[in-house]
């Protein structure tokens, strides 16, 4: 089963080509590493797939969460809609160790949280979910 395909994905902000031809797929139970030196693509490749890119930019190409023919196009989705799925269906953890994780507060924790606010379930079920 494909949880995320990327196909053709090209990102330019003010003019200037920052994304050429990205391809890739995440299939359940897979991991993805993207590798490369420092300027390479690869956070503003995550932040495209969030729908998290500076002002000025423009994306064209596919980002579908699911497969190709019954998933979620990312793509266009409105803002007010992209949100929906931020964190219920889809997350990131940003780079920055001291604002993307709490270091004086357990990794279980801080994911049940998440699981929480996106999922509206009880304390209980959330420590469920993470711990699964």
């Amino acid at each position: 089963m494909t949880l995320l395909t990327v196909t053709d994905l090209q990102v330019s902000i003010s003019g200037e080509q920052i994304l050429k031809d990205i391809n890739f797929t995440v299939d359940a139970g897979r991991v993805l590493g993207i590798v490369g030196e420092s300027g390479s693509g690869k956070s503003m490749t995550a932040y495209s797939v969030m729908r998290l890119l500076p002002r000025g930019s423009e994306m064209t190409g596919s980002i579908t969460l699911g497969s190709a023919s019954a998933g979620i196009s990312l793509s266009n989705l409105s803002e007010s809609k992209m949100c929906t799925v931020r964190g219920k269906d889809i997350g990131m953890v940003f780079q920055e160790p001291m604002t993307a994780l709490n270091p004086l507060q357990c990794i279980g924790d801080q994911i049940s949280e998440t699981v929480r606010i996106h999922g509206d379930v009880s304390r209980s079920t959330a420590r469920k979910i993470t711990l699964e």
